[in-house]
């Protein structure tokens, strides 16, 4: 992963699926494995620079041409996926396709940040329009309202409307 998603000083974490009152294993096919990037950088994260997982990690950070060649050297598994990554690149069609998914990673991101920032925003005049029936209920006048919600008058108006029909 290209972020943090737990407070352990760990680059790798495995969990497994245990039921919560007896910590019986369900199965022990099913692992989920984190492996966290930006805590390569980390100096009170403890790595063993020999690890294979800390070389793979390293690898898919791939800061550069040279630290991959090396990485290369050292793992014949990485060498065959930077030989492969070799070719792809040479690779139009290949290379065109992976900017392609990228792009949409990136356009589907923006987009489910949209949503989440007119979600917020639906949120907020919702809560003020429940404040401004539950201040009308109250008994609490139009100009008040107004000044703790923010609401227009037309819109405090057409609430009370909507509470006395």
């Amino acid at each position: 992963m290209d972020f943090e998603c737990n407070p352990l000083k760990k680059l790798h974490t495995s969990y497994h699926v245990i039921e919560d009152e007896t910590g019986y294993r369900l199965t022990d096919v099913l692992e989920v494995h984190f492996l966290e990037l930006p805590k390569l950088l980390k100096e009170d994260v403890e790595k063993d620079e020999n690890d294979p997982i800390v070389e793979w990690m390293e690898f898919l950070d791939g800061k550069s041409k040279g630290v991959m060649e090396m990485l290369a050297k050292k793992n014949v598994n990485i060498k065959k996926a930077y030989d492969l990554l070799q070719v792809i690149s040479q690779d139009d069609n290949a290379r065109m396709s992976y900017e392609a998914r990228e792009a949409e990673i990136r356009d589907q991101m923006t987009r489910m940040k949209a949503a989440e920032e007119r979600g917020k925003t639906e949120g907020k005049v919702e809560g003020k329009i429940e404040d401004a029936t539950n201040l009308l209920k109250l008994g609490v006048s139009i100009d008040i309202i107004i000044k703790a919600t923010g609401l227009s008058e037309e819109k405090i108006i057409q609430i009370k409307k909507e509470l006395e029909s």
